[in-house]
């Protein structure tokens, strides 16, 4: 199969790597210094996978080199910031009527929703809980695995995603079809509203919010918000109730990530723009939709926008 890499960053860099390295014809598309090194001294994964040299694989900061060249994508895979999404559909545009599907492996709501309208009927869902780093350019490296990567079509998506599943799980990439990938997708995106901006503000780690009782009645709050969203967009979320799902989340979802630290946090510190748009934010969005307030989702979308604006991002 031929993959297209849009976003080649750590865990764009470790889904293309192994694809390429199981036989598969690749090319990734991101920019800095990381693909400059992987053009240079060829890219290397490491970590909960195993140790990989990947030769030979075609990399580039330019999308018109790949339009421009004779590489046929077959499997566009969006693994962007949530908000290049758009973005990077329009810079793919002349490539996404020949592609069989448009797998979107990113964080935050409105992704898929976004494939739909740029490509109709080619949009495949992903739900990713694997988290990668890149410790220097040209390197990557697996930190933590907590589930498979499922994917499945959305809309009426392509039906060959079984053969896409089939190709990353012999390519040492942990996946499976899942045909309920929506469910899955909000249910990741719920975990992300409860924790991520709310540690961020208070700059500590996930652990310390769900062990305070006064931060877990934010939490709940968030948590309510987001099932009132979810039952007007007639989303079914994997926990039946709002209450199923915070004892999901105390008992079984937080205990094995209580040290970790949100990566929105680091994106504060850096100076870099947050995903908080397509997370508590398109909570909040959805929730002016349908005319219902979401109190907890505003106050937290707005401290991050107080925060990134604070802290000069361009």
């Amino acid at each position: 199969m031929n993959f297209l890499i849009m976003g080649a960053g750590s865990i764009g860099s470790v889904v293309g790597g192994l694809l390429h390295l199981g036989g598969h014809n690749v090319f990734l598309v991101g920019k800095g210094e990381h693909i400059k090194a992987i053009k240079e001294r060829n890219l290397e994964i490491h970590g909960l996978w195993g140790d990989f040299l990947i030769e030979d694989i075609k990399a580039t900061d330019s999308v018109s080199e790949v339009l421009e060249s004779n590489f046929n994508p077959e499997w566009i895979i969006l693994s962007v910031k949530s908000y290049d999404t758009e973005k990077a559909l329009e810079d793919l545009s002349s490539a996404l009527n020949q592609a069989k599907g448009i797998l979107s492996l990113q964080n935050g709501l409105g992704n898929i929703e976004a494939i739909e309208k740029a490509a109709p009927g080619k949009a495949v869902g992903g739900r990713v809980i694997f988290g990668a780093r890149t410790p220097e350019p040209g390197i990557v490296e697996v930190t933590v695995c907590a589930d498979d990567v499922l994917l499945g079509k959305v809309y009426d998506g392509p039906a060959e995603v079984p053969l896409v599943c089939e190709a990353f799980a012999k390519a040492k990439i942990p996946c499976r079809h899942e045909e309920k990938i929506v469910s899955y997708i909000w249910d990741k995106v719920l975990y992300n509203v409860c924790l991520n901006a709310l540690a961020t503000t208070l700059k500590t780690n996930y652990g310390s919010i769900g062990g305070n009782e006064e931060t877990w009645k934010i939490i709940e709050g968030l948590t309510f918000e987001f099932y009132n969203v979810a039952r007007l967009e007639k989303v079914r979320l994997i926990s039946p109730t709002p209450e199923d799902y915070l004892e999901r989340l105390r008992n079984q979802l937080l205990p094995p990530t209580k040290n970790h630290r949100s990566s929105m946090q680091e994106d504060i510190e850096m100076g870099r723009k947050t995903e908080i748009e397509s997370l508590n934010g398109r909570v909040w969005s959805l929730g002016r939709k349908h005319g219902i307030e979401t109190p907890f989702n505003e106050a937290l979308t707005r401290i991050i926008r107080f925060l990134e604006k604070n802290h000069q991002v361009s």
